[in-house]
């Protein structure tokens, strides 16, 4: 019998190592040392500093997981088999027999004399903002802020532990109470500028659009805080062997990755123009334009006619932009375009980078056809949708741009705020006046435009819509990167935000509903 119990517990122990099983570990922690002559321990779970969002709301050890700690008696026992699997149950009489206690995790419990309920912060609760937060394994951090802030997060570990009275022969006295040690988290950590509340609304508006491969991100435009980075798939942290064979590579985060951007770039173009002295420009659009054997079609078959700048923003013309852009000095187009951050790589905290992305020298514009493609986003201009959010915030901004950043600061052993992020440098990347023109431009894509559907009942926004072409097809159909990015109040902006979906279709359709619902849902 005792062979059995010991090869049973030590099956057990492997499986929940390795699965991880709902419930818990009955032993994969668990000390038998003596405390003192008269004492043995439990451990529970290793407790590593908190995570927090802007608002010292926890994103990690937020939410508690139950332990049953019980003494090895008939009425604790009895009450563990109702809440317990029978493979399970099976070793906990098997050490129980033996006058050993057991801590193990459950939904519940009920209430005995020889168990004591133990609520132990669980480090991860969901998957919000898990591309941000990242993992850790037994070694550290492995991604995200784990891995960034991995020295701080590990400068206070503590035991959850529970202790049980014992006799001289290591039995547990079965009068003495159950005690508990060091069961609430270190509140050393890290503040991220995440918000938790739209966090969760930026998210949701993603899941809620059916979003399978996106991302979405959320600025603050007078700061440059990022308020919500989400990407999809999410991938469960307790569960990541799945995740590694997912074929959508749940484990990246898209928001900090470069693509085709189409035409959400156009107001880039517009600015360089208007920046350049060109602000009456018209033109006549018919459909299509080739350039040096290049023929380029703008989405409107039979053209748009003659418009102006304002009007070629508000239907996204791509014939305009080709002879707006092809009008304005190359130089700058790109100064213009580097200004507003594109090609540049951007460090959100120490250890998490956001790509360059890639934007072309002048050099490359070497031909009217390179400026057409370059013109309305295409080629190969490439770009992350914190960049696109960042682009949206500087013109909300009266045409500072602000560097986007992801760390508000850290927290001592109490709790409290040290090492307060400092601003990063405002920039007057364009004219209050450009500024000013572009966010009129932007509000009538949302009132008059392609981006009808982001336009709302309780809040007034503004945004461009995308429809990028990416060179790839699948089952002979080519796949297009859907975009909006835009702010919100139009009339007073104090978020930006860009949406991206890959293989999306239009924009206007699968993104701008996106972008309504978190901005509805964050000004409520």
């Amino acid at each position: 019998m005792g062979k059995r119990a010991a090869t049973v517990f030590v099956i057990m122990t492997a499986v929940f190592c390795g699965l991880g099983f709902r419930i818990g570990t009955l032993g994969t922690k668990t000390q038998q040392a003596a405390v003192t002559q008269s004492a043995m321990s439990v451990d529970l779970s290793t407790l590593y500093g908190t995570i927090y969002d802007c608002n010292l709301d926890p994103l990690t050890n937020g939410e508690f997981e139950i332990y049953a700690a019980a003494k090895p008696d008939n009425a604790a026992l009895s009450e563990l088999k109702k809440v317990l699997m029978p493979d399970v149950f099976e070793s906990v009489m098997e050490r129980m027999s033996q006058g050993k206690p057991v801590a193990v995790k459950v939904d519940s419990i009920g209430i005995c004399d020889g168990i004591r309920a133990v609520a132990v912060p669980k480090r991860y609760h969901d998957t919000l903002a898990c591309h941000i937060i990242g993992y850790r394994n037994a070694e550290g951090g492995v991604s995200g802020i784990e891995k960034a802030y991995n020295e701080l997060i590990e400068s206070e570990i503590s035991t959850a532990r529970v202790r049980f009275s014992s006799n001289a022969r290591g039995r547990v006295m079965l009068g003495a109470d159950i005690e508990t040690f060091d069961c609430d988290a270190p509140k050393t950590g890290v503040v991220l500028t995440i918000d938790k509340r739209i966090q969760r609304i930026t998210e949701a508006a993603l899941d809620n659009s059916g979003a399978e491969c996106a991302a979405a991100v959320v600025i603050d435009v007078e700061s440059g805080a990022i308020r919500a980075c989400a990407s999809r798939p999410v991938f469960d942290r307790n569960n990541l062997s799945e995740s590694l064979t997912d074929v959508n590579s749940p484990l990246i985060n898209r928001a900090l990755l470069p693509f085709s951007v189409g035409s959400v770039f156009k107001p880039v173009v517009a600015a360089a123009a208007i920046e350049g002295g060109i602000t009456d420009f018209e033109y006549t659009c018919t459909g299509s334009v080739t350039l040096n054997g290049v023929t380029f079609n703008c989405h409107k078959d039979d053209g748009h006619g003659t418009i102006n700048m304002r009007q070629a923003v508000a239907v996204s013309c791509n014939t305009y932009f080709i002879a707006l852009a092809n009008e304005t000095e190359r130089k700058k187009l790109v100064e213009t375009a580097s200004a507003f951050g594109f090609g540049k790589e951007l460090r959100l905290a120490e250890g998490i980078k956001s790509s360059a992305g890639y934007l072309p020298d002048t050099s490359e514009l070497d031909s009217k056809a390179a400026v057409a493609n370059f013109s309305f986003g295409q080629g190969s201009l490439l770009a992350t949708p914190i960049q696109i959010c960042s682009m949206m915030a500087a013109i909300a901004n009266g045409g500072v741009y602000v560097e986007p950043y992801l760390i508000e600061g850290e927290t001592d052993n109490e709790g409290k705020m040290t090492k307060i992020k400092a601003y990063a440098e405002r920039r007057q990347i364009i004219s209050y006046e450009t500024s000013r023109i572009l966010k009129e431009y932007l509000e009538a894509v949302v009132t008059e435009g392609s981006g009808r559907r982001a336009a709302s009942d309780s809040v007034a926004v503004a945004g461009k819509t995308a429809t990028a072409q990416t060179g790839k097809s699948e089952n002979g159909e080519e796949i297009y990167n859907a975009w909006f990015a835009g702010y919100f109040p139009a009339d007073k902006p104090k978020y930006a935000v860009a949406v991206l979906k890959e293989n999306g279709g239009e924009g206007a359709l699968s993104c701008a509903p996106v972008f309504k619902e978190i901005a509805e849902k964050t000004v409520e």
